[in-house]
């Protein structure tokens, strides 16, 4: 193909549209991932793997679509930073493996050692949410959300994910016809979100939301997914496992999810290497939107 071609096709493709398509970027495995990271006591925005802003001020979100229970990940070995690693386990309702796990640890998550309070190793607990800031539903975001910030009670008005939720809905409220503050939680010293109703949603907006929560980009936000190798390709060689002694096995029941506690957190370490300021969320997304 010559180069006149390729300098004719990409003037045809930028005089069309504003860049690549959903389907020429899903083939081409460069599907557009928007990521709300709350990594080091701050909210940064992840785009592509690439982090392009961060505030560690509270922010205000809606929700347009949340897992319906909490997901479950087993890796074999601890946590490290910057590490690519793939788990031998998973789950995406925390109660049995999924169907395409090869190496399941145990036949229901409740009978599982790595689910254990202090397990080593352990079990990663999960709930996975898209989120869109208000006025701005065409940029939705993933925000995972660890147990520490989904369970436990109110502090001072303010609520971890699951209450927050239970609270809505005992009024009468979805999740997405209000506008939720998040923030940290300052009076712990670990990693925690609280969250709050800040405002109501305008009802020109629910329609627009409510069809965004259908979309592919945000299933797919709430969906937990591990990539399989095919048999053709050479599978990455796994670490060997001591598994601790499992605790007598009961009939598979389901477990309340508001029961289900995180063995452990991962938290990054910091760098010694300075970082260069990140600039605001907020301002990153306006930018967005402008170019849309």
């Amino acid at each position: 193909m010559s180069i006149d071609l390729i300098t004719q096709l990409q003037q045809n493709s930028l005089m069309a549209s504003g860049g690549l398509n959903a389907d020429t970027l899903a083939v081409a495995g460069r599907a557009n991932n928007r990521r709300l990271s709350v990594e080091g006591g701050k909210f940064n925005l992840v785009v592509n793997g690439n982090e392009i802003a961060s505030t560690d001020k509270e922010i205000e979100v809606i929700f347009v679509k949340m897992a319906h229970t909490p997901s479950r990940t087993f890796y074999g070995s601890a946590y490290t930073p910057g590490a690519k690693s793939k788990p031998l386990c998973w789950s995406n309702n925390a109660q049995t493996p999924d169907a395409d796990v090869k190496t399941p640890q145990a036949p229901a998550c409740n009978q599982c050692a790595h689910s254990i309070r202090g397990a080593t190793p352990a079990c990663k607990l999960s709930w996975r949410t898209a989120v869109v800031q208000p006025g701005k539903p065409n940029d939705i975001m993933q925000l995972i959300l660890s147990p520490k910030s989904c369970f436990g009670e109110e502090v001072n008005g303010k609520r971890p994910f699951q209450t927050y939720i239970r609270f809505l809905a005992a009024n009468g409220i979805n999740n997405n016809n209000v506008i939720t503050k998040i923030s940290f939680d300052k009076s712990v010293t670990y990693q925690k979100l609280l969250f709050e109703p800040s405002g109501a949603v305008p009802m020109d907006m629910l329609e627009v939301l409510n069809n965004i929560s259908q979309s592919d980009e945000a299933k797919n936000y709430v969906t937990l997914r591990v990539y399989q190798e095919t048999e053709e390709e050479t599978p990455v060689a796994q670490p060997t496992l001591t598994t601790p002694s499992a605790p007598p096995v009961v009939p598979p029941a389901v477990v309340p999810v508001a029961d289900v506690v995180e063995p452990t957190l991962r938290v990054s370490e910091p760098t010694s290497a300075p970082v260069a300021p990140k600039a605001d969320v907020s301002s990153i997304i306006n930018k967005w939107s402008a170019k849309s």
